[in-house]
């Protein structure tokens, strides 16, 4: 009888080659597989193995990142605010904008139909008043955005806003790069202008691949980096 790591080798063999995960697509986890197929983690481990040898999968770096504030990780499914809160940052975020805008240029690079957004510019701080961060959220817009800019976030938070109204964010990329800061964000950050900071561009879709949020955001890097994970997938 084939060994047990081959067994559940030769079931996910079969699932990629009917199709049941597509190239590019990402394996679950070792703990979801090891809850799935009720075996342990080492032997998920050597199912994968063996598929890698294979040639069926391949490990890229960098399939994950999340970023972290003083060395813990923030967990997206909170909100910032409260998974900053747990870490000390329990001032609610100033909000700098909150308005319909057009905005041609990121409609073109995110190849939008409509040039209208909803903006949200928010400074982060500290306790002590420290600004930490710097995010100017834009929307594509919807109609239900115009009671929101009237009655405010659900909250003060943009995530319980989306959530009201039944618009629900299941993915989506980042990028991150060295910025430096220009003279109004500067400004908003208490730095000088030109000024080192951490940047990092999120696009957000639903279910359905629509856009939901574009954000750019300045992070200081004396607080904020960001951590890459790892895992199996599909070649």
């Amino acid at each position: 009888m084939a060994a047990k790591y081959q067994r559940l080798a030769d079931l996910l063999t079969r699932d990629i080659q009917t199709g049941a995960f597509q190239p590019g697509e990402r394996l679950p986890g070792e703990n979801d597989l090891a809850r799935k197929f009720d075996v342990s983690r080492s032997t998920i481990r050597q199912a994968l193995s063996s598929l890698q040898d294979a040639g069926l999968i391949e490990t890229w770096t960098g399939a994950g990142s999340f970023v972290c504030y003083d060395g813990a990780r923030l967990d997206d499914d909170l909100g910032w605010s409260r998974a900053l809160a747990r870490h000390g940052v329990v001032q609610a975020p100033r909000i700098l904008r909150f308005d319909r805008m057009e905005d041609a240029a990121l409609a073109e690079t995110l190849a939008l139909p409509t040039a209208v957004f909803l903006a949200l510019d928010r400074v982060r701080s500290t306790e002590s008043g420290k600004p930490i961060s710097l995010e100017r959220s834009r929307l594509p817009w919807r109609d239900s955005f115009a009671g929101v800019i009237e009655g405010g976030l659900v909250d003060g938070s943009l995530r319980r806003t989306l959530e009201a109204l039944d618009i629900r964010p299941v993915g989506g990329t980042e990028s991150v790069d060295l910025v430096r800061l220009s003279a109004a964000d500067a400004a908003e950050l208490q730095q000088p202008e030109g000024e080192p900071f951490l940047g990092t561009t999120r696009i957000v879709h639903d279910a359905a691949g629509a856009i939901v949020e574009h954000v750019r955001s300045r992070l200081h890097p004396s607080h904020f980096t960001l951590q890459l994970s790892f895992g199996e997938t599909l070649k």
